[in-house]
């Protein structure tokens, strides 16, 4: 081949370009440095410089003053000691700089003595100390880590709503089943049922107030789903609010003669001075609020002692409230809130602006200092975690306070323990002029479901002589006007107010809730059980007969203590009853039983906390046979109750006499 050719022609190769070292050191991106033993550079490269902004004696303190303030002492310490003891250190640290950077400082050791000749090093050795930036890294590690926490939490979350609504579901099961049974128990036996009249009559009532309940909660979930996927819009239409309210109050007639709770329904003079009539207002979803906060005044209103009074008023305002009527003490809407306000869009009219006002007061057992720091703390925010936020299913109060932010208002308390609450709302309002009267089975807020239920409590009143004992509460249509001080924009404010004041000024700051809080299993924001002044609130159902086993029945569902009470005790049990776990453990301290039949999910002390602390008794009744009953069905949940020192477990809804069963197996174990 011709070496003249290009194939045969040989490319001229360039020189090598002369590197030193401190050139090829200067182009690394990590900074570098030989250090003596003294700390002092013996070598160091630009981007070490470049990190270290500050020259000095000593290598440390020319980059110590660029670490973060919170990371100073760790690294300084971590330093030191590594410098002393010749040992290697690897250690991440932040600048001060902004935004924050993160850094990493390898400090390695030159043990070996040609590499300390080379380095110009004295025998007492040195070190190779590197810093590099690992910002990206260390942002991406923050990133999934937040981001792991976060599904974690999620997951969490996801479980604890299941409980609750599981709880929730379940628990009215078990009464309804076991009303069932009553039932028929009375049609197997035809010549007894005009003595049993009263008993069936008890049964089919509590069956409609189960269903009821449950009807609440399916509510709930699904208004709260609408309401998180933003799928849930309002439908204003021109509406008497008054008359709306009253129509939607009317369902609980029954429920309040019942119990024997005075009521009253009122206007406010705001009311009419504003010259409210006619408005555009979606009533449906605020007659949803009322129900919510009513339903929760009577089920405590009704446990409160001799003096029980509920009071509902309306009152008005041309500027939206900066708080609430004088007597509640608003939650922060923060600009979340203010910005789903839907009261300015088009199908709601140009009409004059004005701002409604509902309050619910009641003389009922009252929210401790402590629950209602936790509404407070839970609600001071824009996204609360629902599961933590209410008692029963998490989301009645939830929602109710989100169904006011789509309606232009915002939801509040004033409360004192013993002494009663008051529960207030207001709602955006356009004034429209009179017209044509709207069909009032469609603006209610209430269903063909709330209806039957409502006349079946009242069929089981008459039934059972309540009707004939107690006066039909009147809910007229047009309410009388008066001065109403909870509600009043003009008058002053009382002292169960100031000092819900003081309890929200307390809250230092709006974090969220803690995950490990306990739900509550009655929707209402930790309630404490039994009436003001009870210095005992076990009870015993009846004197004791020789021989028969005595069984503590903890349980704080009202409904399902006194059917499950009366049942055993036909049984041939004898029956102690508590409300919660704290009443357990005093009556397991103070008296003895041959079996504990311990709900899970209850007010002040949970099932689970109840039985550790009866098992750490120093007595025999720490040996005490205990029943879990419960409406959580998770493994976990179930491991756990046995871990506390629960001998067995028994799922809600459950037949009586598996229960039966169950209890004589035990307290056949306890006695051996």
């Amino acid at each position: 081949m011709d070496d003249g050719t290009i194939e045969g022609q040989k490319a001229t190769e360039p020189p090598h370009p002369t590197v030193s070292a401190q050139q090829l050191a200067d182009m690394m991106p990590t900074g570098l440095a030989v250090l003596n033993h003294r700390d002092q550079t013996v070598f160091v490269n630009k981007r070490f410089l470049e990190l270290t902004t500050c020259p000095a004696e000593e290598a440390f303190e020319g980059w110590r003053q660029t670490i973060h303030r919170e990371d100073v002492e760790r690294v300084t310490t971590a330093y030191r000691k590594a410098s002393c003891t010749q040992q290697p250190l690897r250690i991440e640290y932040r600048t001060r700089l902004q935004p924050c950077l993160w850094r990493v400082c390898l400090l390695t050791p030159v043990e070996d003595e040609d590499d300390r000749r080379r380095f110009g090093l004295s025998p007492d050795g040195g070190f190779i100390c590197t810093i590099t930036d690992i910002t990206p890294e260390k942002t991406a590690e923050l990133t999934q880590r937040r981001i792991a926490h976060e599904a974690e939490d999620r997951k969490q979350q996801q479980e604890r709503f299941i409980d609750m609504i599981s709880h929730e579901v379940r628990n009215p099961l078990s009464a309804i089943l076991h009303c069932t049974e009553d039932i028929l128990e009375a049609v197997h036996q035809p010549d007894r049922w005009a003595a049993m009249r009263a008993q069936i009559a008890e049964a089919a009532d509590t069956i409609s107030l189960c269903v009821a309940h449950q009807k609440k909660i399916i509510d709930d979930v699904l208004t709260y789903s609408k309401l998180d996927a933003s799928m849930l819009t309002l439908s204003p239409r021109r509406v008497q609010p008054q008359k709306n309210v009253a129509t939607a109050l009317a369902m609980f007639r029954p429920e309040l003669r019942k119990h024997a709770i005075e009521f009253q329904y009122q206007l406010d003079e705001s009311y009419t001075d504003c010259g409210i009539d006619w408005v555009m207002a979606d009533m449906d979803r605020m007659s949803q609020v009322l129900i919510n906060l009513l339903s929760n005044a009577i089920k405590f209103t009704a446990r409160a002692g001799d003096h029980k009074h509920i009071r509902v008023s309306i009152g008005a305002a041309t500027q939206r409230p900066p708080s609430y009527p004088p007597n509640v003490v608003f939650f922060d809407s923060g600009p979340q809130a203010l910005n789903l306000d839907a009261t300015a869009q088009p199908e709601w009219g140009d009409g004059p602006v004005a701002y409604l006002m509902v309050a619910v007061r009641d003389t009922g057992i009252g929210i401790s200092d402590e629950a209602q720091k936790r509404l407070f703390e839970r609600f001071n925010q824009a996204t609360p975690r629902t599961q933590s936020i209410y008692g029963g299913s998490g989301l009645g109060l939830n929602v109710s306070r989100r169904l006011c932010h789509l309606h232009g208002g915002e939801i509040g308390v004033s409360s004192r323990e013993g002494e009663g609450s008051t529960f207030g709302f207001f709602f955006t309002v356009r004034r429209s002029p009179p017209g044509q009267v709207e069909d009032a089975a469609k603006i209610n807020g209430t269903t063909e479901i709330d209806r039957l239920c409502s006349q079946i409590q009242a069929m089981g009143n008459e039934m059972s002589g309540v009707a004939a004992r107690n006066p039909r509460p009147r809910i007229p249509l047009t309410p009388p006007v008066t001065h109403v001080e909870e509600i009043s924009p003009h008058a002053d404010r009382d002292e169960r107010m100031h000092h819900t004041a003081k309890l929200a000024a307390e809250v230092s700051s709006p974090e969220l809730a803690n995950p490990e809080d306990q739900p509550r299993s009655v929707d209402h924001p930790a309630y404490t059980p039994g009436r003001p002044g009870e210095k005992d609130a076990t009870r015993e159902a009846t004197p004791p007969p020789a021989g028969q086993q005595r069984i503590l029945l903890v349980e704080d569902n009202v409904i399902n203590q006194r059917i499950l009470s009366r049942k055993l005790q036909s049984s041939g049990f004898h029956v102690w009853e508590a409300e919660n776990g704290q009443e357990a453990v005093e009556a397991a301290r103070n008296e003895t039983f041959h079996c504990i039949l311990m709900d899970q999910v209850m007010p002040v002390m949970d099932g689970t906390t109840a039985t550790r602390a009866i098992r750490a008794l120093d007595s025999p009744m720490a040996q005490v046979p205990i029943l879990g009953v419960t409406a959580n069905v998770r493994a976990a949940q179930k491991d756990e109750m046995l871990a506390a020192g629960m001998n067995d477990i028994i799922y809600k809804p459950y037949k009586m006499q598996d229960l039966v069963d169950r209890i004589k197996q035990l307290a056949e174990i306890g006695e051996e």
